[in-house]
């Protein structure tokens, strides 16, 4: 049957849980408010009406991941989880007494830096377990950011997960967790978030053919993290989605496509930094905001690092960092690596450590440094020390004598026979 949203309106489900009001509905399920006055006092409930298969995949994995994570103050808290008798599944979780962060901003377009930066910290707290575990959200929005009366954020609405890295598929192949709900690739095709959130990766991923290439990562969310900082600093969105109102579908999807056109072909230097945005500070949220992935803070909690240093020390991000090795270019190194352990050039086992690292002769055009016990001197752990690549070491290279010393010596000597001959005059005088 089509579930009616008041269908449920004071009912109890197990555990003394009496719904007792309709609060809002996604596009797969209805929240309720109700009273739990044996246990918690209050909470919320959310009861899936869509019962397609992929929509209850879905549902099933927020639940197993809001139960498998660690406790976070940030994010909202697992309570239960069930069915009703007419076959509904339902997650009953932490009721936050608040307004939405789009609500927020709505009442005050431009946020303190301040108070910007710890909203931004706690957003990143919240992702602590939901990154550890290699999950990405995937629709970070202001919607989905709820704003308790002591000023504490709560992460919600983990409908649109997604295994970046395969550690649920792995536990759930492991019997570590219940069933097989990330067994099934439920992304191809689809366009899974809200596209003025968006990182330029949820655009492309779903055209992909094999999902091993896709690109969609735990970076994802630091992007979207970054469109809100932007948004609550400067007091708009960075990119506005305006399709017509009340347009037929056809229209709609013209304005999307378009939308998703200018996206994909977005260069960062098109973003213009903000005027009133200090530049150190804005160095943290271009590095969030890089069209590739690769160039972002990997997940939340770096986001936090970069975020941290500026409130402490007022440093921002410095670009092209040493141990950022994507940002060499090894095409000039091809002849170098070789498989064979036991030649000169190319990949060599170091007998001393057993880490493979990488040598080379001045056949290859560069002469590699060595040192003063005559063997190659190492820079960055997988490169060989190369002037003018990062973590390059000099060679140590003992002084040249200073052809000029014995002349230094003469008026040294010379400087004090005159200091102490006027030094005896004035003796001499008195």
């Amino acid at each position: 049957m089509a579930l009616d949203r008041n269908y449920y309106l004071g009912y109890t489900l197990s555990g003394g849980y009496r719904i007792e009001r309709f609060v809002g509905s996604g596009a797969f399920a209805y929240v309720y408010y109700a009273s739990a006055p044996n246990r918690l006092g209050c909470a919320a409930v959310k009861i899936q009406y869509n019962l397609v298969a992929d929509a209850r995949i879905r549902f099933s994995r927020e639940i197993k991941v809001l139960k498998e994570i660690p406790p976070n103050d940030y994010l909202v808290k697992y309570y239960a989880d069930g069915v009703t008798p007419e076959g509904y599944p339902y997650l009953i979780m932490e009721f936050v007494d608040g307004m939405t962060l789009k609500e927020a901003l709505k009442r005050r377009k431009v946020w303190p830096i301040e108070e910007s930066c710890e909203l931004i910290l706690q957003l990143c707290d919240a992702f602590g377990g939901l990154h550890q575990l290699g999950v990405v959200h995937r629709d970070v929005k202001p919607d989905n950011i709820m704003l308790t009366r002591n000023h504490q954020v709560k992460l919600m609405d983990l409908g649109l997960i997604k295994d970046a890295q395969g550690l649920c598929k792995l536990l759930e192949s492991e019997d570590i967790m219940e069933g097989k709900d990330f067994a099934d690739n439920l992304d191809k095709g689809v366009l899974a978030g809200t596209p003025e959130y968006m990182a330029p990766e949820q655009f492309s991923d779903p055209s992909l053919a094999d999902e091993s290439q896709s690109k969609t990562d735990t970076w994802t969310d630091v992007y979207s993290l970054g469109l809100i900082f932007y948004e609550m600093l400067v007091g708009k969105k960075l990119f506005v989605f305006n399709p017509p109102v009340n347009a037929p579908q056809s229209e709609f999807a013209k304005a999307l496509l378009a939308f998703l056109t200018m996206r994909t072909q977005q260069r960062d230097e098109e973003i213009i930094p903000p005027p009133n945005i200090p530049f150190q500070l804005w160095t943290v949220i271009a590095r969030a905001l890089h069209a590739d992935p690769t160039l972002r803070q990997r997940n939340a909690s770096e986001f936090a690092e970069d975020l941290h240093r500026f409130m402490l020390t007022g440093e921002g991000v410095v670009e092209q960092d040493s141990d950022k090795t994507s940002a060499i270019d090894l095409s000039r190194f091809s002849d170098v690596l070789r498989k064979d352990a036991g030649s000169n050039n190319g990949i060599a086992m170091d007998a001393r450590s057993g880490n493979p690292e990488l040598y080379a002769s001045s056949q290859q055009g560069f002469q590699q440094p060595m040192n003063s016990q005559g063997l190659p001197m190492q820079g960055v752990s997988g490169l060989p020390n190369i002037p003018g690549t990062p973590g390059y070491v000099a060679p140590y290279e003992e002084e040249e004598s200073d052809g000029n010393f014995w002349l230094w010596i003469i008026l040294i000597i010379l400087l004090v026979i005159v200091a102490g001959g006027l030094i005896v005059m004035l003796l001499y005088f008195e």
